[in-house]
């Protein structure tokens, strides 16, 4: 990240969990850390799958979120969406990205307790649902 633009990067903290921060904080604009992060995927630990709660609930909080992981949240909720949908619920929407791009939407409303079609197609869905979605209940 250093070397690709963003000097005060910090190191990687203990159990190598990747540092959070925002652009202005590292003291760069959006697009220079935007930029850094694309040019550095490539050597990001491989120790497990990119889409985890963990992942994402980083990019939700500090609104940077890698263009990689983005489409890969977005794919998974499309297909929870197409599952939702094929199991009886045809207005379930897909997922979105936020105003002014950045993080995956998957906060979805649904009534409680759920209609006995909503609660058996996501009893079906579930494991489907992205890692960090926000299915609450209203």
């Amino acid at each position: 990240m250093r070397s690709h633009g963003v000097p005060n990067f910090p190191d990687p903290g203990s159990g190598g969990s990747l540092p959070k921060g925002t652009a202005q904080q590292f003291g760069v604009s959006s697009a220079q850390l935007q930029a850094a992060e694309l040019a550095c995927q490539h050597v990001l630990p491989s120790t497990g799958d990119l889409l985890t709660a963990a992942s994402l609930q980083q990019c939700y909080l500090t609104h940077v979120c890698p263009p990689a992981l983005v489409q890969r949240a977005l794919s998974a909720g499309r297909t929870f969406a197409h599952c939702m949908r094929s199991h009886g619920v045809p207005a379930w929407p897909d997922p979105t990205i936020e105003a002014g791009g950045g993080a995956p939407q998957f906060d979805i409303r649904v009534s409680r307790p759920p209609s006995p079609r909503v609660a058996a197609a996501m009893s079906t869905c579930e494991r489907l649902a992205p890692a960090g979605s926000l299915l609450a209940w209203g």
